[in-house]
């Protein structure tokens, strides 16, 4: 903002040396004086475009290659015309609430610098004195991310910085995603990287995080996606995939190139290059964010039954979902639909558990059930929930999560489980299982 030969910005030295760092980021400014803008890479990749204020004249904002070298937080300013120092965060002071000072013409970073402004009318014009202007809110943004050391590279073209950018907008089922600010697409030349979680979650998905093995989850209905920071290598659905490229980590969100939605997902992919748009195409189901994908090996009895590929076991979030027809016919028991009574009817153990489709209270031989079933009907395929079934029919479950196999015992458990509206569980510690909780019941 200040024309280094007329004006000069005096800061403590105990300041500077508190805010001084190395540099631990890959990161760059390109700052472009003929249409004001300011372009931050990170990591090689075009992370977002700011408008900014330049000198007032072609050559009072140096051009060149510079360095950032001083960081500071409210920086103080005083008028070279004299007068007192204007301590920092207050609104006469014109250099806003952050500083990053440039060595740009052999100075030591109080000359020339990247900051804030009291004047916000002025960004996008050519205003200062020599200094980089921006918006308090972008410079606030910005200081966190950059680094002492970073390159900045300034210069002057008539070229719109966002037009480096791929495209200028990404929609998802005709909308555009809540991405967090300036972290949305990013872009590797000409390469496309989106931030998977936002994206995701607005085509249905959800996601676990798994932090000792830096490996992100996705699932919807259909799919069960596992991508590790780093690794070349997708799971989709227990079969592994070869990419060219893999996910990485910035700004703590994980980020994959477009066209893993393409070929992991099951995304259609449109890029309409000519008007700056990416649109990725998904229609959710009546299960998005309700139900998801969670295929386990079952063993019934130590022995493994066959699950079709239609029929995997599923999640709600919080409980194990298990296909009715395979599972119970598998441990002794008949299935059979009741269509008068919209029921799914099963006989085992000297019980008849009839179990609405409409999610109402079972019957079990006449007595409603206190375990909810959990029951949901997926492509003509019933299903309900692990601890239903364990409930009821005194079953012994154990899931391993890592092997993703689920044990069931018929012949171990206790002779009544079933526990009726009134009854109280035996605490999960009264009956212990390595490597699972369960929770049995009894009455009193």
């Amino acid at each position: 903002m200040l024309r280094a030969a007329a004006r000069s910005i005096f800061f403590m030295l105990s300041i500077l040396l508190l805010f001084q760092q190395s540099a631990q980021a890959d990161c760059r400014l390109v700052i472009n004086k003929g249409t004001n803008q300011l372009a931050l890479y990170e990591n090689g990749c075009l992370v977002d475009v700011f408008p900014v204020a330049t000198g007032r004249l072609p050559q009072y904002t140096p051009e060149g290659d510079w360095q950032v070298v001083v960081k500071l937080i409210y920086p103080s300013w005083r008028s070279p015309d004299g007068g007192p120092t204007i301590p920092g965060g207050i609104p006469e002071n014109p250099l806003g609430p952050r500083w990053l000072g440039l060595n740009a013409l052999g100075t030591g970073g109080s000359s020339y610098g990247v900051h804030g402004t009291n004047n916000p009318y002025s960004i996008g014009t050519y205003a200062s004195a020599g200094c980089i202007r921006m918006y308090n809110k972008d410079i606030l943004w910005l200081y966190d991310r950059v680094p002492v050391g970073s390159d900045v590279e300034i210069i002057n073209s008539n070229e719109d910085l966002n037009s480096w950018k791929v495209f200028s907008k990404v929609l998802i089922n005709g909308e555009e995603p809540d991405f967090a600010p300036h972290l949305g697409p990013i872009w590797d030349g000409s390469k496309t990287w989106l931030p998977v979680r936002p994206a995701a979650q607005a085509l249905g998905y959800r996601m676990f995080w798994d932090e000792s093995c830096n490996t992100l989850e996705l699932a919807n209905i259909d799919r069960e996606v596992s991508l590790a920071l780093g690794s070349r290598q997708v799971s989709v659905n227990n079969s592994v995939y070869a990419t060219e490229d893999a996910p990485f980590l910035l700004e703590d969100t994980t980020f994959v190139p477009d066209y893993f939605f393409k070929l992991f997902l099951g995304v259609e992919l449109l890029q309409d290059a000519e008007n700056g748009v990416l649109s990725l195409q998904s229609p959710a189901g009546p299960w998005a964010g309700r139900l998801t994908r969670r295929q386990m090996t079952v063993t019934i009895d130590g022995r493994a039954i066959h699950l079709p590929e239609s029929q995997p076991t599923l999640s709600d979030g919080k409980n194990l979902l298990v296909p009715v027809r395979p599972v119970c016919t598998a441990a002794g028991g008949i299935v059979k639909w009741n269509d008068p009574a919209r029921t799914v009817d099963v006989m085992m153990r000297d019980k008849r558990v009839q179990i609405p489709e409409n999610g109402s209270p079972a019957l079990v031989n006449g007595a409603i059930a206190h375990e909810p079933s959990g029951i949901q009907i997926v492509r003509g395929t019933a299903y309900i929930s692990l601890r239903f079934l364990s409930d009821i029919f005194g079953f012994i479950t154990e899931v391993n999560d890592s092997s993703r196999v689920l044990n069931i015992s018929t012949i171990t458990a206790p002779t009544s489980f079933f526990r009726p509206t009134g009854s109280r569980p035996i605490p999960a510690a009264a009956w212990t299982i390595p490597g699972a909780t369960a929770v049995f019941y009894r009455r009193r």
